[in-house]
């Protein structure tokens, strides 16, 4: 359990070490490149934990709140310069270094995201095939007359490998009173079939904002074959090693409540830490009633769950199963393509957020970062990689939005200041800094309160 945690904690630290030293390393490179002199290059803010200073003079520092970072460079506009030193000030260089300088970080962050998937894309992984399993009869996928037992090939003429590309395609209609196209084939294990078009109208098509989930907002869900309710493995130094129960035990029962799902039996666990349950269990065709003491784990909330440290024995067979991998030239277009993509698909969403086509209650704030960064580093490397490439297309992005604060911000001072051949005011520049960051403390307001809805919901 602990160890669980600490691994997490680590894969949150590592991410940020990561995402925000690739975007601040830019910065601080391109800077050094041409001849800028960095004052400081801190990795999140806050306090410095910790600080040390090279022979040119630079402090790096690593400071406690994970939001990001920031390099400080030599500037007249933030305090007095040295004659012998204001060549190497940012606001006496040309304007083309002043826009290299802000442009490598989220330019950074684009780049760091193909080569992730490049690398991902040429090792290659398993995904499980996306097949109906079930349709809401009184859902819109209903009134479509989509049908169960069906594999996703496209959604809009774009083809779709994977659960998670199906997602994609969907999240572009969302606030759009439009329609969808979807084209299926019934699945078998050769994979032919004749493809057949539905047409979706989303005029009604609603989603939680808290928790929007485009499938089942459709009236979909994924085919899933039945997992036994048979205990496979039972984790080490957890509640279930020193419990009566062992592998082969099929659970049908906590706490007199019939339990036929591995969900239900997660969901009966998560409601009762540290406490005594009664399993009743079937073995070699005898049903025992076995006390079993729950642990917990704790969430970044250090809230308590329960837990108990039993899995199944079960693989998804194959032909459910598809493999993802290229050569090096292929892997290369499939990660620029999936890049822009995503690209595309953030700055839809922020525009959507600006019209109220969608909800500020869907944004997704540090805790949720934070919670996903851990999870994806326990599932493994590839996991990881594919999470930190998202999370730098995210970061790119957002940072070339023009809003004062961020690089986008600067970016756009400097396109004025080449239109008007003059640089904007200082008094301006710092009205307009203001106004940016009130804008970002609500944004992020916003996503920390629905980071602690969620929890709670």
């Amino acid at each position: 359990m602990i160890f669980n945690f600490l691994l997490s904690v680590f894969g949150v630290l590592l991410t940020i070490l990561i995402v925000v030293g690739v975007h601040e390393g830019a910065h601080f490179l391109v800077a050094r490149l041409l001849g800028i002199k960095v004052l400081r290059c801190s990795i999140g803010f806050g306090k410095a934990l910790y600080t040390w200073r090279d022979k040119t003079g630079t402090e790096y520092v690593i400071a406690p709140i994970p939001l990001g970072g920031y390099v400080k460079l030599l500037d007249e506009t933030e305090g007095p310069v040295e004659e012998a030193e204001k060549h190497l000030a940012f606001n006496q260089q040309p304007l083309y270094k002043r826009v290299a300088v802000v442009a490598a970080g989220p330019f950074s962050n684009l780049l760091s995201a193909v080569l992730l998937y490049w690398i991902i894309f040429m090792i290659g992984f398993k995904t499980a095939i996306p097949i109906i399993g079930q349709v809401d009869p009184h859902s819109i996928a209903s009134a479509a007359q989509m049908q169960p037992q069906q594999e996703v090939v496209s959604v809009d003429g774009h083809p779709t490998r994977s659960w998670a590309s199906v997602v994609m395609r969907l999240i572009v209609h969302t606030g759009d009173h439009d329609q969808v196209t979807i084209d299926t084939k019934s699945f078998n294990p050769e994979r032919k079939g004749t493809v057949k078009s539905y047409v979706l109208d989303l005029n009604t098509w609603q989603m939680n904002d808290l928790k929007p989930d485009p499938l089942s907002s459709l009236g979909l869900e994924p085919y899933m074959p039945d997992v036994p309710l048979v205990i496979g493995t039972i984790q080490k130094d957890s509640p279930a090693a020193i419990s009566p129960l062992k592998p082969g035990d099929k659970i049908l029962a906590i706490e007199s409540r019939p339990i036929k799902t591995w969900d239900q039996l997660m969901e009966a666990v998560d409601k009762n830490p540290n406490k005594e349950v009664i399993i009743l269990v079937s073995r070699q065709h005898e049903k025992l009633s076995l006390p079993v003491t729950l642990g917990y784990q704790r969430d970044f909330l250090f809230r308590k769950h329960g837990f108990l440290g039993v899995s199944p024995d079960f693989v998804l067979p194959g032909y459910l199963l598809q493999t993802i991998q290229y050569n090096p030239f292929s892997a290369a277009v499939h990660a620029f393509q999936e890049t822009v993509q995503l690209s595309y698909i953030n700055l839809l969403l922020f525009g959507k957020l600006l019209t109220h086509k969608l909800s500020l209650y869907s944004l997704g704030g540090p805790i949720t970062i934070f919670q996903t960064a851990g999870s994806a580093f326990l599932y493994g490397v590839l996991a990881y990689m594919g999470f930190l490439a998202f999370l730098n297309v995210a970061l790119g992005i957002i940072n070339f939005f023009p809003i004062p604060g961020l690089d986008g911000g600067h970016l756009l001072f400097q396109f004025i200041e080449a239109l008007i051949r003059r640089p904007i005011s200082h008094r301006v520049q710092l009205f307009c800094y203001r106004l940016g960051f009130l804008f970002l403390i609500f944004i992020l307001a916003q996503a920390l309160t629905n980071d602690l809805l969620r929890m709670r919901g």
